[in-house]
């Protein structure tokens, strides 16, 4: 009985499988109305019924005139032939009675079955997906009194795509037959499913325990596995232990040399205060341009005020990438173009951490390799996850747990490569030192007083700059009324003046005679004038001067801290800055 809704129905259909019988003949079919429908080999007249042979199945359409919104009852009849199955012990009956193959659901069902000669056992299935399993919870059967008729008697509902099949076995040898094809078949396959159950059964638990335990194992001892890796190839040597705070640099590294140290990144950081830095040794000078009438927006002119100081390989690479040959560019000039210099400068900073016996190795090049090995290891955890998925995730889902293991393992080893760069015993002693003076630079006026220190307080920027605080630093020293860098010109047109206070005579790329207080450039560390670190005489000569230049001019940090704060903020912004792309493929709508 079917409940015609929501719209008109003028045909229903069944389909048979051919998997368990030889064939269907005397096909019948009638309604509750009483009507015969007659048997055709084509066409929808109402009242016919055609059977289709689809080699794997029958398909039965028949058609009615239109049914709305009622309930309908088709009987459909046919005899099946070699449908039953021959054993010894008894031959049965099997018969799917509800098919799956449908789009709505059944509320009640009902089937009988009569057999020849006394029933002897009887069952039910459904399918819950793929998987068949017993239909007692949702059906029950009653055998009559006559002992050769069962009544199944479906209680729940049946899901869409939710099939019923029945089985009833009886007296042997009541009907006469042989096995036909397919019930050795079916029997074969039935005895694959024991054999797999019984396997499963007996190796299921102990899979599941050994793929259990190397799962755990892989979780847990493969992290342990790669702290002891880099407890062995990437701490650093202890040390002896270092002040809480150190009032000066601990050595004459340069300020990129040492942000490189400390976290082991060559970064925009380190370049910029590589910058500035070079700045304060008089080697460049910056120049803030505003370039909207309101005064609002700035650009900034970098100068190559001195070729004869010396530099390091770094610095020279820097200079380079910066000026191309020219004696002076501005920022504006560098956006979208200057990110291509950056892999080649950041390789060179490592080079020169490398070469100055702080790291065994360049720290890049370490990541590198950890990293590849770790892609290689997380495509070895793939590989062996779904490996061992596919030979085993029929006995166990724990299968899945090595590869879960080995995967975690991988990316923990993905993770470490960042920390595997290690730094040289001499490396190692350098960076606590330079760690106890950033934590200087932090707390400066927990450590020192502000208004004795605010005359000389640009000495330290390009370190603060490397170790991040710059903006704190700045602040602070703004509080108290700092005079302003002298390196640092505020406005082209004082541009004069303030090269010829502090850079001395002479023009853009040729060498000046320092005009400032008598400190002298050259000498020292190469790379570093004497007199910039200021370790016994940077009040001469980068200390004081600078002060003398910014005090004479009327300047102070004060007024110059947004520009400040915008150099160093649009530099990075600048040189990192890429062109953005442009989709030109073809297409579109007229």
């Amino acid at each position: 009985t079917i409940r015609f809704t929501r719209g008109t129905f003028t045909f229903g259909y069944r389909d048979i499988p051919k998997k368990h019988f030889s064939s269907l003949h005397d096909w019948t079919l009638t309604d509750a109305s009483g009507n015969r429908y007659r048997w055709a080999s084509y066409g929808k007249e109402p009242y016919t019924f055609t059977v289709t042979d689809k080699g794997s199945r029958y398909v039965v359409y028949w058609y009615f005139p239109g049914i709305t919104n009622r309930s309908e009852t088709f009987t459909l009849g046919y005899t099946v032939r070699g449908g039953l199955r021959y054993y010894e012990g008894g031959d049965q009956l099997w018969w799917q009675a509800i098919y799956g193959d449908r789009s709505f659901p059944v509320q009640a069902g009902r089937v009988n079955v009569v057999a020849p000669a006394a029933i002897q056992e009887w069952a039910a299935y459904t399918n819950q997906g793929k998987a068949w399993e017993d239909a007692r919870e949702i059906a029950s059967a009653s055998l009559l009194e006559s002992g050769r008729e069962i009544a199944y008697v479906i209680n729940r509902r049946l899901d869409p795509g939710q099939a019923f099949e029945v089985r009833v076995e009886f007296t042997p040898g009541v009907v006469a037959g042989r096995p036909q094809p397919w019930q050795t078949r079916a029997d074969a396959e039935a005895a694959a499913r024991e054999a797999e159950l019984l396997f499963r059964e007996r190796w299921g638990p102990i899979l599941t325990l050994l793929f259990g335990a190397l799962g755990l194992l892989f979780l847990l001892g493969g992290p342990a596995a790669l702290y002891l890796l880099w407890y062995r190839l990437g701490r650093d040597k202890s040390v002896e232990m270092v002040a809480d705070y150190l009032p000066e640099p601990p050595d004459d590294l340069a300020p990129g040399v040492v942000g490189t140290l400390l976290d082991e990144q060559a970064d925009m950081q380190d370049i910029i205060a590589t910058l500035v830095h070079l700045a304060q040794r008089k080697i460049i000078s910056i120049t803030e341009e505003k370039t909207d009438e309101f005064q609002a927006a700035r650009d900034f002119i970098y100068r190559y005020e001195n070729r004869k100081l010396p530099v390091s390989s770094f610095e020279q690479h820097l200079l380079y990438s910066l000026f191309r040959g020219r004696s002076d560019v501005r920022l504006s000039e560098l956006k979208d173009k200057f990110h291509r210099e950056l892999p080649a400068l950041k390789r060179a900073l490592y080079t020169e951490v490398t070469e100055q016996g702080l790291f065994a190795r360049s720290p890049e090049k370490v990541r590198t390799q950890y990293g590849i090995l770790g892609i290689c290891l997380l495509v070895l955890a793939g590989l062996a996850g779904m490996g061992v998925w596919t030979l085993f995730g029929g006995l166990t889902g724990a299968a899945v747990l090595p590869g879960i293991g080995l995967a975690v393992t991988a990316f923990g080893f993905l993770l470490l490569s960042r920390f595997m760069p290690r730094k040289t015993r001499t490396g190692a002693e350098l960076a606590a030192r330079w760690q106890a003076f950033k934590h200087y630079l932090q707390d400066i006026d927990r450590y020192s007083d502000l208004e004795e220190q605010k005359e000389l307080w640009d000495r330290w920027l390009p370190f603060a700059i490397a170790f991040g605080v710059d903006s704190q630093y700045i602040r602070k020293f703004e509080a108290v009324d700092a005079p302003a860098p002298g390196w640092y010109i505020p406005d082209p047109t004082m541009y004069v003046p303030y090269r010829r206070a502090y850079y001395g005579t002479g023009t853009p790329g040729r060498p000046a005679q320092s005009d400032v207080g008598g400190g002298r450039v050259g000498g020292g560390t190469p790379g570093i004038p004497s007199g910039s670190l200021g370790r016994g005489g940077l009040g001469g000569g980068l200390g004081g001067g600078l002060s003398d230049v910014s005090r004479g001019l009327g300047s102070s940090l004060a007024g110059l801290s947004v520009g400040l704060g915008t150099l160093l903020t649009g530099t990075s912004a600048t040189m990192t800055s890429r062109p953005s792309s442009t989709y030109t493929g073809g297409g579109g709508f007229g």
